[in-house]
């Protein structure tokens, strides 16, 4: 018999549990990988692995697919679902896509490596999940402009449609910026921890972002958290603000890189 074709092992998540994970719940991952294993990392953690074939996951073919945006897109979401199928565990770190190693050995080398940054994080994030918080101010459709109907329209009446739309947007985001502060306060003291992203550089928009935060909540928090967050959409919502709420989520934003 012919010696068995090499695989390296494919990293999704490590999760630490009092008792060995349940793999029945997590999805398919990235096309092309074998089916879902755990490693025991020792001492209550799991590593959530499969094999990788490495004529489809050797540097050089990853960097081809990079360029393929509709590729990385599904392998992206595909990681992330697996990582997500775990989010009920103690805690739950997530890997980066494309952590592969040559061997098991080698993955469970480098996780004894990292441990003791690994612990940090996880007793920093055990018992909680992240939640992500959106608000924007959001002119009212009426303000809104829309194409000239009639021919015999010149285009100043869009334009000054258009304006008024800028201006309106413009200032609902200052007079929501007060109240946006004291949102955030208010979901900070329900959180063990806070990520504040800054709004994505230029361009009009339609809407005008004034809060992307990432909330860490424990679990017994989690129920006032959600109680908070639609409670603040109503109160909001009238005055010309949407709240977005996503979650929760594994702690993306707060494991230690």
């Amino acid at each position: 018999m012919g010696a068995k074709a090499p695989k390296a092992t494919y990293v999704y998540c490590a999760v630490q549990a009092l008792r060995k994970p349940s793999l029945g719940r997590a999805p398919s991952g990235p096309p092309g990988l074998g089916a879902h294993r755990l490693l025991d990392a020792g001492h209550g953690l799991w590593l959530v692995v499969a094999d990788a074939p490495p004529a489809r996951f050797d540097e050089a073919t990853i960097q081809r697919g990079l360029h393929d945006l509709k590729w990385l897109s599904r392998c992206a979401v595909a990681h992330e679902a697996v990582v997500e199928s775990f989010v009920r565990a103690r805690a739950v770190v997530p890997m980066k896509l494309f952590t592969i190693f040559e061997s098991d050995s080698r993955a469970l080398a480098e996780i004894a490596r990292q441990r003791r940054q690994l612990d940090r994080s996880i007793q920093h994030v055990a018992g909680g999940r992240e939640f992500g918080v959106r608000i924007r101010a959001v002119p009212d459709p009426v303000t809104r402009p829309s194409r000239p109907r009639r021919k015999i329209e010149t285009g100043a009446s869009y334009l000054a449609a258009k304006k008024q739309a800028r201006d309106t947007t413009r200032e609902l985001a200052e007079r929501g910026r007060a109240r946006v502060e004291r949102a955030f306060t208010a979901l900070a003291g329900l959180s063990v921890d806070v990520r504040r992203h800054p709004p994505p550089p230029g361009g009009a928009q339609s809407t005008r972002l004034l809060l992307d935060a990432a909330s860490l909540v424990r679990n017994p928090a989690a129920a006032r958290f959600r109680t908070a967050t639609r409670q603040l959409a109503r109160d909001l919502r009238g005055d010309g603000y949407g709240v977005e709420v996503t979650g929760p989520w594994p702690p993306y934003n707060f494991i230690d890189s």
